[in-house]
C-alpha cells in the first residue's frame, strides 16, 4: 500500500487528467466512480514507476480500462446511450468548430466518441485530449506504431465526418 502522500501528489498532478479520460467514455456520475477506482488501485499498485509521465500513462490506461467495464457493465442492464447524455441535455463544452464558429454541445461530442468505438476511440483520446505521441500509445496500448498510426488516422476522420 502506498503513502497517502503519495496518493495525494498523484491526484493532485494526474487527478484532472484522469477525470477528462473518464468523461470522455462514461457519464459524469459514472466518472467519479471510476476515478475512485483508479486511484484506489493506485494505492494498492506497490511497483514503483520510472517517473511522472509513466506514472500518469498507467493511471490513464488504468482508467480507461475501468470506464470500458462501465460501460459493459451498463450495456449489460441495457442503459442507452440517450439515458447517459440526460445529465448533460444543455450544457455545452465550449469548444468551437472552425468551420462554421459554433459552439458544439457535449451530447454530440459523445455521441461522436461513442460512434468510434474502441478501437480506435482510445488511440484518438490519448492522441488528442492528452498529447501523446502515436509512439507513446503504442507502448501504452501494447499496439504496433503503425497501428496506432492508423487508427488515429480513421477517428480523426471519422470524428469530423461526424461533427461536421
Amino acid at each position: 500500500m502506498r503513502p497517502s502522500e503519495d496518493i495525494s501528489r498523484a491526484m493532485n498532478e494526474h487527478g484532472d487528467a484522469v477525470w477528462r479520460a473518464c468523461v470522455a467514455y462514461v457519464s459524469a456520475h459514472d466518472a467519479e466512480d471510476v476515478l475512485q477506482n483508479t486511484f484506489l488501485k493506485f494505492a494498492m499498485h506497490n511497483q514503483t514507476f520510472s517517473n511522472a509521465e509513466h506514472e500518469k500513462a498507467w493511471l490513464l490506461r488504468v482508467a480507461i480500462n475501468e470506464c470500458k467495464d462501465a460501460l459493459k457493465a451498463a450495456r449489460a442492464k441495457n442503459i442507452s446511450l440517450e439515458s447517459r447524455l440526460e445529465a448533460y441535455n444543455g450544457h455545452l463544452l465550449g469548444i468551437q468548430d472552425n468551420s462554421t464558429q459554433t459552439e458544439i454541445g457535449v451530447k454530440r461530442i459523445l455521441e461522436a466518441m461513442d460512434a468510434l468505438g474502441d478501437p480506435p476511440k482510445t488511440q484518438v483520446y490519448l492522441s488528442l485530449v492528452e498529447g501523446y505521441t502515436a509512439s507513446e500509445i503504442s507502448g501504452m496500448t501494447n499496439m504496433p506504431e503503425n497501428t496506432v498510426y492508423s487508427w488515429i488516422s480513421r477517428g480523426r476522420k471519422r470524428l469530423r465526418e461526424v461533427l461536421s
